[in-house]
């Protein structure tokens, strides 16, 4: 079967690993360390635990805001209040002094400040809901990144196997170009064939050297990209000969999962909703608490007639007045409802577009997955044909050497022979390996590498 699946995995395929056979331990184990190593995987867990991380956040803000505050200041005291920084004190209006002096002196405060956003009318619930699917999201992307460097690991691995399969028959190839000349010189020497035999088997020995050469850099080139897709060194035996002694079957009742790439697809849309839901609130009231119990010290004194005065500046550090409050505070954005109400729209479109981008992604996948039963069925019904092609290619060439050593049939006629062995031959193995690679195509789009690995096992 000629069919390139590696081309369709990339036209089509945009997008856990399970229980293996003991048959299958060089996947397995390159399945594990690809697991483990490759960049773009441990990029995408940490993307998943800065998204867990937010969700954590955002259910925090439900818990108020208390801050401690101290500050110390030296400063004129025309106000009894003092002057102090308001961020986390809330000061306690007082007359201003008389006169204005520019004497200066110490003052501090000390405070407990909380502050409460109650009520939010949906728009803190809506948040909420936004980074707990954006958890989802980027669990998603873990998923699919996870599932196509599988699919693409395992694709490489059996081009590798492919490739060890043509190596051997080609030196097996090769072994018989080199008999072949060999007894083309006995021949010649003897009379009983043309000499010019010798020189056509001589180039037919070169070209099979070729061929072999070829494919061993061939077969360093699927190492060299298998190692890249484990970020580590490779195991010493890779080899596994089950791919080559069995055919996976055919079932027609394969559970549909969801794939990787349409529940990616879904956790971004619901997400959007969440963001669109989360806009629509921004223009519906605030209604906040706050609550403070503070205390100040100034070095400022006064007399029974109401005179200030200065005695001990340091006193200002001792906070000896305390004030303590409660409120509550309602805002109602007025002229930004215009802003948000454009904005709402923005994000509303943004989730119509991502609702329409994963219905086509369902469709997409549904026609793939049809095409891919259709290509596995097709795939070992052809496969099952090359054995006996194969054993009639090997029982021609046979004949057809003993009758050349016997005169009885030409060069060419056994150099066609020698070619549709060795041809035959590695279409032979790559029938097989058509069908495992058939089987990992419909595993693909169906999102479920266990459809592939469960073959294995049995």
């Amino acid at each position: 079967m000629s069919t390139n699946f590696n081309g369709l995995f990339w036209a089509l395929l945009l997008f856990g690993t399970g229980s293996f056979a003991q048959e299958s331990i060089p996947l397995k184990k390159l399945l594990e360390i690809a697991q483990d190593n490759y960049p773009s995987i441990q990029a995408a867990k940490l993307r998943t635990q800065a998204a867990i991380s937010n969700a954590r956040a955002s259910e925090q803000t439900l818990i108020p805001d208390i801050t401690a505050s101290y500050q110390a200041n030296y400063s004129t005291y025309n106000n009894l209040t003092g002057m102090f920084y308001p961020e986390f004190v809330l000061p306690v209006s007082g007359p201003p002094s008389m006169d204005n002096s520019s004497e200066m002196v110490f003052g501090s405060a000390a405070s407990l400040l909380l502050k409460w956003e109650a009520f939010t009318f949906g728009r803190r619930a809506n948040a909420i809901k936004a980074a707990k699917s954006h958890v989802g999201e980027k669990t998603g992307e873990l998923d699919l990144t996870t599932f196509k460097h599988q699919v693409n690991l395992t694709d490489t691995y059996l081009n590798f196997l492919l490739a060890n399969e043509v190596l051997k028959s080609l030196q097996s190839n090769l072994e018989r170009s080199k008999i072949n000349y060999e007894q083309s010189v006995r021949l010649a020497q003897n009379g009983l064939i043309a000499g010019v035999d010798t020189a056509r088997f001589q180039s037919a020995f070169s070209n099979a050297k070729i061929q072999t050469l070829n494919q061993k850099r061939r077969l360093h080139e699927l190492k060299n990209q298998l190692q890249l897709y484990i970020a580590s060194e490779l195991p010493e035996d890779l080899s596994d000969e089950n791919f080559f002694r069995s055919l996976p079957g055919f079932d027609m009742d394969t559970p549909v999962f969801d794939h990787p790439k349409a529940q990616l697809a879904q956790s971004e849309w619901q997400t959007a909703q969440y963001q669109y839901k989360t806009s629509q609130k921004r223009g519906m009231p605030s209604l906040s608490l706050w609550g403070t119990v503070n205390g100040r010290g100034s070095g400022v004194e006064i007399d029974a007639n109401g005179n200030l005065f200065v005695e001990d500046v340091v006193r200002g550090f001792d906070i000896n007045q305390f004030n303590y409050g409660i409120g509550l505070q309602l805002s109602i954005p007025i002229t930004q409802q215009f802003r948000y109400h454009s904005k709402s729209k923005v994000l509303k479109y943004q989730a119509d577009a991502l609702e329409e981008e994963f219905k086509e992604i369902r469709l997409e996948l549904k026609q793939q997955q049809n095409t891919a039963d259709s290509t596995l069925q097709t795939a070992i019904l052809v496969a099952r044909e090359l054995p006996t092609q194969y054993k009639n290619a090997q029982f021609s060439y046979a004949a057809l050497k003993t009758q050349y050593a016997s005169g009885l049939v030409n060069f060419t006629e056994l150099a066609e022979a020698q070619h549709e062995l060795v041809a035959t031959e590695i279409n032979h193995r790559k029938a097989f390996l058509e069908v495992w690679k058939a089987l990992l195509y419909k595993a693909a789009v169906y999102g479920n590498l266990e459809i592939f690995l469960n073959e294995l096992n049995k």
